[in-house]
């Protein structure tokens, strides 16, 4: 959706409706492949979404029996929100170079290395599930949804713009700050 020269809609309902508009409800495949192709309107980016919800319709018919695009969408963002749930906050990463005492080898998503904050001793086992890759070299730089182990620990404890090291016993191997918090139950008052 955000590779599309969209009308300026910023989240997925407005998207949603932005494209039945266009097509018409009940958004079917029949729908969207019957709307006489104009684009000198600039709607280009509506053909193209159209295209891929009518291959997104034919999948959920294939593989789940479901063929209404508004249970699709809501199957679909019910499990984004499950997982999101598991998640406690996205990060910023860098891994340090092999020369910087970084790893000799790269790390793959869903790496577990132990997370410190400089504020506690305390270390916890942290979860990187990397945004837009699958695999980090040494010194290089990624984004990553990051879920700790040691959540009571540190409640109350984090927040955003929050550095941390990421280790491998007691190397550093990189380094990271919370770009957004997801558990609430970390957020730092704003009192303190």
């Amino acid at each position: 959706m955000n590779d599309w020269d969209t009308e300026g809609q910023i989240n997925i309902a407005e998207f949603i409706k932005e494209t039945k508009d266009f097509f018409g409800t009940p958004l079917t495949p029949n729908k969207i492949n019957s709307k006489p192709v104009n684009l000198s309107d600039g709607s280009a980016w509506k053909y193209e979404a159209g295209s891929s919800l009518v291959e997104m319709i034919r999948l959920s018919q294939q593989v789940y029996q479901q063929s209404d695009f508004d249970q699709i969408i809501e199957n679909i963002i019910g499990y984004y929100q499950v997982q999101l749930e598991k998640i406690d906050f996205l990060a910023d990463l860098k891994y340090l170079d092999t020369s910087e005492g970084g790893r000799k080898t790269p790390a793959f998503s869903k790496y577990r290395p132990q997370i410190k904050f400089g504020f506690d001793d305390m270390q916890t086992s942290g979860e990187q599930t990397f945004i837009n890759k699958t695999v980090v070299n040494p010194g290089e730089e990624v984004e990553a949804s990051i879920r700790i182990i040691a959540v009571d620990h540190f409640k109350n404890r984090l927040q955003e713009g929050m550095a941390f090291e990421f280790r491998e016993g007691p190397r550093i191997i990189g380094t990271g700050a919370i770009v957004q918090l997801l558990n609430e139950k970390l957020r730092k008052p704003a009192d303190d």
